[in-house]
C-alpha cells in the first residue's frame, strides 16, 4: 500500500453568522433564521434562496445552537449515487463493518451530491448529526466535495478521486489496470478494441482509458484501433455499446468494460447478435462481483480489494476526525488482480497473430 502526502489546506478564519447572510441578501435576520429552520411562514422560493446563499457563504446549519464539536454522534455518512452496481453494495457492507469495529454507526445517503443546489437539503444531516462523510461515487467536477472540505467537514473519497479537492483518497491504480487489460488482450492477438466505459467525468473511467491508450500507443502494434464509448455504469449501457461496436464494418474483437455490470450487458448483446464469446469477442470487466465468477458467466475481470479499501477509508476518516483536520492529506493506492476466466481468449483466426 502506497501513500502520497499533499499540502493540507488552511482552515477558515471567519465563521459565517446569520447576520452575514441577512446583510448579503438584504433580508431581516429573523427571516433568514426562519428560512433555515424551515418555518412555514417563509415561502419556498425565499427558503431555497436563503439556503443556497448560506451554503455558498459557508454557513453551517445550527452552528450557534450545536453542542461542542468534541461531543460526537459517532455517525458516519456514506454517499453513493445509486445502488444498481453490485460492487457498491459490497463496498457499503464492508464500510459498515469497518466503522462498526471502531464503535461508529453509518447511514447511507443515496444521492450524487455533485451540485451546490443539492447541499441545502442535506445540511441539517451533515452539520448536526454526522461526524464525517465517505464519498464513494464522487465525480471529477464535484462542487460539493471541495465545499464540504472548505467548511471543515471530515471527508474521505473511496473508489474515485476528485482533482480539485485536497481530500484523503482511497482507490486502486486504475491507470495500471487499464495498461494490464490492454496488455493481456494484445498478447492474445487482438487489434480492434472497444472501451465501454462509465461516465466521462469519473476518475475510474478516465484513468482506465488513459492506461489502455498509453500502452497501445507505446507498443504501436500495426493496425490497432480503439473505439471509446462513455455512459452510466449500467447493464443497458453495456448492451447498447456492444450492439454499436459489433455493427461496425470492421467490428471489434475485444471489449473492455468499465465495470462488471456494463460487461454483463456486453455479453447479453453478443448473445443476442449471435457473436460467440470468446471465439469471436473477448470481454473484460472490473470489480469481480460474485455473479461474474459463476460458471454460467465466467467473466474475466479485475478484482478490487474491497475489504482493504473499506478498512483503509474508515481508518483515514477516523484519523481525520480525531486530528481535527491538522494531519497531512493522504492518497492510498491499492493493487488489483486480473482474474482470467473464459470470457477472454485468442483473437479470431482471421485477425493478426499475437505479438512476441
Amino acid at each position: 500500500m502506497n501513500s502520497e502526502f499533499c499540502v493540507t489546506e488552511g482552515r477558515e478564519n471567519k465563521s459565517v453568522k446569520l447576520q452575514d447572510i441577512a446583510k448579503h441578501m438584504g433580508l431581516a435576520q429573523s427571516t433568514v433564521s426562519r428560512a433555515l429552520a424551515g418555518h412555514p411562514a417563509i415561502s419556498e422560493d425565499t427558503r431555497a434562496a436563503v439556503q443556497l446563499t448560506a451554503s455558498q457563504l459557508g454557513y453551517r446549519f445550527g452552528s450557534g445552537a450545536r453542542r461542542p464539536r468534541k461531543s460526537t454522534t459517532r455517525m458516519i455518512g456514506l454517499v453513493v449515487g445509486a445502488l444498481h452496481n453490485n460492487f457498491m453494495t459490497l463496498l457499503l457492507e464492508q464500510l459498515h463493518d469497518a466503522f462498526a469495529e471502531f464503535g461508529y454507526h453509518t447511514t447511507v445517503i443515496i444521492d450524487s451530491l455533485n451540485e451546490m443546489e443539492q447541499l441545502p437539503a442535506f445540511r441539517p444531516l451533515i452539520d448536526r448529526y454526522l461526524d464525517g462523510v465517505v464519498f464513494a461515487t464522487a465525480t471529477l467536477d464535484s462542487r460539493i466535495v471541495p465545499e464540504l472540505k472548505r467548511r471543515g467537514i471530515p471527508i474521505v473519497l473511496v473508489v474515485r478521486s476528485v482533482d480539485t479537492a485536497l481530500a484523503d483518497t482511497v482507490e486502486i491504480d486504475n491507470f495500471h489496470a487499464g495498461v494490464e487489460a490492454a496488455r493481456y488482450l494484445l498478447e492474445l492477438g487482438h487489434r480492434r478494441f472497444g472501451l465501454a466505459l462509465g461516465p466521462k467525468n469519473t476518475s475510474t473511467s478516465r484513468d482506465r482509458a488513459k492506461g489502455v491508450l498509453k500502452f497501445l500507443d507505446d507498443m504501436r502494434p500495426s493496425l490497432a484501433s480503439v473505439s471509446i464509448m462513455w455512459g452510466p455504469y449500467t447493464n443497458e449501457h453495456g448492451y447498447s455499446c456492444a450492439i454499436q461496436l459489433l455493427a461496425e464494418d470492421d467490428p471489434v474483437t475485444a471489449i473492455i468494460a468499465g465495470n462488471d455490470t456494463i460487461a454483463l450487458g456486453v455479453l447479453e448483446a453478443a448473445c443476442q447478435s449471435g457473436v460467440e464469446v470468446p471465439t469471436q469477442l473477448s470481454v473484460i470487466g472490473f470489480d469481480d462481483t460474485p455473479l461474474s465468477g459463476s460458471p454460467l458467466i465466467g467473466l474475466t475481470t479485475f478484482r478490487q480489494p474491497v475489504e482493504a479499501m473499506a478498512r483503509t477509508a474508515a481508518r483515514r476518516l477516523l484519523e481525520r476526525i480525531r486530528s481535527r483536520g491538522v494531519t497531512p492529506i493522504t492518497r492510498d493506492v491499492l493493487p488489483t488482480q486480473l482474474i482470467k476466466r473464459r470470457s477472454a481468449g485468442p483473437a479470431p483466426i482471421n485477425r493478426p497473430e499475437p505479438i512476441d
